[in-house]
């Protein structure tokens, strides 16, 4: 049966790119690189931790001899302290509104969306009050 969750992974085309934008703007940090060449799953992945190092996970894959897909396949969710603050960091660092702030009372919440510089979804969550 399942233990628990591990890990949240993204296909992204560019690697670099992509773990700067987790990395500088919104402070993940970089837990480790995988390197894979066999023929058919060539792959550079980064493991980033959000928070403690042996909490969730954000994993970046970029596939070397396959097209990336279109962004699309996985929502990140990430709980937050000030979404505004997150918003003007990601834009900062080349990513997009996708949706503003909306407070949502009934779950106590307020939620954004905000996309990557690829176009991947991050659902911002701040309580209310």
């Amino acid at each position: 049966m399942i233990k628990g969750y591990a890990f949240t992974k993204i296909i992204v085309a560019d690697l670099a790119l992509m773990e700067r934008f987790y990395c500088d703007s919104l402070g993940l940090t970089v837990q480790t690189r995988i390197a894979v060449d066999e023929p058919g799953w060539a792959l550079r992945e980064t493991v980033l931790a959000i928070g403690d190092p042996s909490g969730t996970l954000l994993n970046l894959v970029q596939y070397l001899d396959r097209p990336c897909p279109a962004p699309g396949e996985a929502v990140i969710g990430l709980s937050v302290d000030s979404i505004d603050a997150v918003i003007d960091a990601a834009t900062r660092g080349g990513g997009s509104v996708v949706t503003p702030p909306v407070d949502v009372p009934e779950h106590g919440l307020k939620i954004a969306y905000v996309a990557d510089p690829e176009g991947h979804l991050l659902e911002l969550l701040q309580p209310l009050g």
